[in-house]
């Protein structure tokens, strides 16, 4: 049996006890909070590293337009599958495995940082990131604030997507997916339909990726 050719994560990634930090050269930093780990597997390579919450986003879009299948696990991990081209060994070999797993896992997100998602929900269409010099960045979402610390705390977790270059955030698929779990508690509702309400959670965060990197572009 051949061994597969595993690359691991960055060697700049930086680990903490509840986020992590991924290499980006398009912030001033250098980094950007981690929304997901991520695994890619295909017959002869294996391949570990983080992305950020637009990236999954984004990558969930690209997964939809091109009619691939995406697969959520009831713990929160979402699985996109590259169908084959080809037939016989060619088809095995080409075919290609992306599993998501989110760095802060759902059921950690407390009341707090639900209500502050739903904040941000209500205008979500128009909610940026504000930066004062001395406190951090808070985000704007119509009329309403999220403060800086409250903001980090939903940074850091990988919940908020911010498109580079433009200052414009919204909730990650990681964010949505955290909500509906809190959602799902509170109802009340058999465990069973938490795969279903994940993918619904994780597809709305991929429509307002696109949507806001259309606005962008314009």
């Amino acid at each position: 049996m051949e061994r597969r050719k595993v690359t691991d994560v960055h060697p700049d990634t930086k680990v903490y006890a509840d986020h992590v930090k991924t290499p980006r050269q398009y912030t001033p930093t250098g980094y950007a909070y981690a929304a997901f780990r991520e695994t890619i597997s295909t017959q002869s390579t294996y391949a570990r590293g983080y992305i950020t919450g637009c990236e999954a986003d984004h990558m969930l879009t690209r997964a939809v337009r091109k009619g691939r299948v995406v697969f959520v696990h009831s713990y929160g991990a979402l699985v996109i599958t590259t169908a084959a081209k080809g037939a016989g060994d060619h088809a095995r070999m080409t075919a290609r495995t992306v599993t998501l797993q989110p760095v802060a896992a759902p059921k950690l997100m407390t009341r707090r940082q639900y209500d502050d998602l739903k904040l941000i929900d209500r205008s979500e269409r128009h909610a940026r990131l504000e930066y004062d010099d001395n406190a951090g960045a808070a985000i704007v979402a119509g009329m309403l604030r999220i403060p800086p610390r409250a903001a980090w705390i939903l940074r850091r977790r990988g919940w908020i997507s911010e498109q580079p270059h433009s200052g414009r955030v919204w909730i990650s698929a990681a964010g949505r997916m955290a909500m509906t779990w809190q959602w799902h508690r509170e109802q009340g509702l058999n465990y069973r339909l938490l795969k279903g309400l994940y993918l619904d959670a994780a597809l709305t965060a991929a429509a307002t990726a696109r949507t806001v990197q259309a606005e962008h572009r314009t």
